[in-house]
């Protein structure tokens, strides 16, 4: 499905579906982190195997929010997780790929540090 984007220079999603993502023209297929300015692939295969340990590079960041996208339904990462970024006072959502598309697009058009988490 195509979307509609917000002035602004981040990174913006233009199409999504349960496979794939646009984001700048370029086609995304596989598990990665999107930030307001960056695209990095993402070393874990299920939400579920997550662990603190492999979110370090982007709490070091700062995000006002860490999105978690779990394909077409939605599937939480350990609890203990986002326990432990609710104590650093950094926000979590966990949705399906298609909502956080629509809202990170939404957040980083009002100049919102945000980081996705997207698992296909």
């Amino acid at each position: 499905m195509e979307i509609n984007i917000h002035n602004s220079t981040a990174n913006q999603f233009t199409k999504y579906s349960n496979v794939s993502v646009i984001i700048k023209e370029k086609e995304y297929n596989t598990n990665i982190i999107v930030t307001n300015d960056n695209i990095l692939p993402l070393p874990v295969n299920n939400i579920k195997d997550v662990k603190f340990e492999d979110l370090s590079a982007i709490i070091e960041q700062k995000p006002d929010l860490i999105i978690f996208g779990s394909g077409s339904k939605i599937v939480f990462p350990d609890l203990k997780i986002l326990q432990k970024l609710n104590n650093l006072s950094i926000g979590t959502e966990v949705m399906t790929i298609q909502a956080l598309c629509r809202t990170f697009n939404f957040l980083v058009s009002e100049n919102r540090k945000i980081a996705c988490f997207l698992f296909f």
